[in-house]
């Protein structure tokens, strides 16, 4: 699973392959001992838990490079190298 990206103390996250638990596109954040998986395309919460600040500014991150975030999911999807989000 490669980093694809930080941002203020968010990590976000990309597993290869990573299409059978949730279907839909989606990205791990990780925050310290906290992680949230968060769909691409619409921004739900789909498992975990990021305090609120931290949850605000992972969902407007994901929302702000959707096109470029679902990109690297079709990649991820089938095992490509991802590059960095930025």
């Amino acid at each position: 699973m490669p980093e694809i990206d930080a941002f203020l103390g968010l990590a976000f996250y990309m597993y290869y392959y990573d299409n059978n638990q949730h279907a839909q596109p989606h990205v791990h954040v990780k925050y310290g001992s906290y992680e949230l998986v968060v769909a691409i395309e619409t921004g739900e919460y789909l498992q975990g838990y990021l305090p609120s600040k931290q949850r605000k500014r992972a969902v407007k991150h994901i929302s702000e490079h959707r096109s470029k975030l679902l990109n690297m999911w079709q990649q991820a999807i089938t095992g490509q190298q991802l590059d960095k989000l930025r």
